[in-house]
C-alpha cells in the first residue's frame, strides 16, 4: 500500500471508532450522576413504587413508566426534552390517577438541552422490566 492509502485508512478508522464512541452516549453512571447533580431523583425514580394498601401516589412517574409510554413515538425524545427544560402543565393530565397532581417545575437554566436529551435518551432505554 502506498503512504497515501494507510494515511487514508487510518483516517477513517478513527473516524468509524470516533463515531461509534460518539453514538454510544455517556455512561450509565455518567448518567445517574447527572440525574443526581441536576435533582432529577427529587420526583422521580427509576422503577415504579409497589402498591400497598397505605401507599400513596408517587410525585411524578418513574423512569420506567416513561420508557414505556414514550419509547418508539415519533417526536418522543424532541417532547421529552422540551418537557424537562420547560416543565409540564399540571392541566395536562396524561398521567392522571398514576402520579400526584403537580406538574413538572422548569429545569432551565439548571438543565441545559444537551443534558436534557442525554437524560431523555438515558430514560427512552430503560428496560420494561
Amino acid at each position: 500500500m502506498t503512504r497515501f492509502r494507510l494515511r487514508l485508512l487510518g483516517v477513517f478508522v478513527v473516524l468509524v471508532i470516533g463515531h461509534r464512541a460518539q453514538a454510544a452516549g455517556p455512561s450509565k453512571p455518567d448518567m445517574e450522576r447527572l440525574a443526581t447533580e441536576k435533582s432529577c431523583y427529587l420526583c422521580h425514580s427509576a422503577r415504579p413504587a409497589r402498591k400497598g394498601s397505605d401507599s400513596v401516589l408517587p410525585y411524578a412517574p418513574s423512569w420506567v413508566e416513561v420508557a414505556v409510554k414514550y419509547r418508539g413515538q415519533q417526536g418522543a425524545e424532541d417532547r421529552l426534552a422540551a418537557i424537562v427544560m420547560a416543565g409540564s402543565d399540571p392541566r395536562s393530565r396524561h398521567w392522571e390517577g398514576k402520579v400526584s397532581d403537580a406538574g413538572m417545575l422548569p429545569n432551565t437554566p439548571e438543565v441545559n438541552e444537551v443534558e436534557a436529551r442525554q437524560l431523555v435518551r438515558w430514560i427512552l432505554s430503560f428496560p420494561s422490566r
